[in-house]
């Protein structure tokens, strides 16, 4: 007996309520750095230092620039970030990490390291990897990229 297609829609919302569930706890685990996964998400991509203005941060994660202000003024006034004059551009802002940034963001991530874990921990190792190869596969299509996650 042949399997029966996925309905898309079932299959789309349960990966919105995944999202939902992964990123609210996600969030709560690191509520103390005052960091969420948006904000790391942000200094993550600033401090792989190969964007440097908030345009071409905008476009290399995929916010629009009126959010990504909110989250970068944000992100400033906590001191995790700082808008620097750009020295080959006198009108636009460089964005950089700061040292604090650098510390909680490194916090950060190992709350939200433990947080996911535990979400996890109903899949096996093997369902994990199966998991992250097909997510991998899935979110990089649209970019022609072969996935390259690195395996656990």
């Amino acid at each position: 007996m042949e399997a029966q297609p996925v309905d898309p829609a079932a299959l789309g919302l349960l990966m919105f309520r995944a999202h939902q569930l992964a990123r609210a706890k996600a969030n709560q685990a690191a509520r103390p750095t005052g960091i969420e996964l948006h904000h790391a998400h942000v200094l993550r991509t600033v401090q792989a230092g190969r964007i440097r203005s908030q345009r071409e941060l905008g476009a290399a994660i995929g916010i629009d620039k009126s959010t990504l202000v909110r989250i970068v003024d944000d992100l400033e006034r906590q001191h995790l970030l700082k808008r620097r004059r750009a020295a080959n551009d006198r009108r636009a802002y460089e964005i950089v990490i700061t040292e604090e940034g650098e510390r909680r963001l490194e916090e950060a991530g190992e709350l939200f390291r433990g947080a996911l874990l535990q979400l996890l921990e109903v899949l096996d190792t093997q369902e994990q990897h199966q998991l992250h190869d097909l997510l991998t596969r899935f979110v990089t299509q649209d970019h022609g990229e072969r996935a390259t996650g690195s395996k656990h």
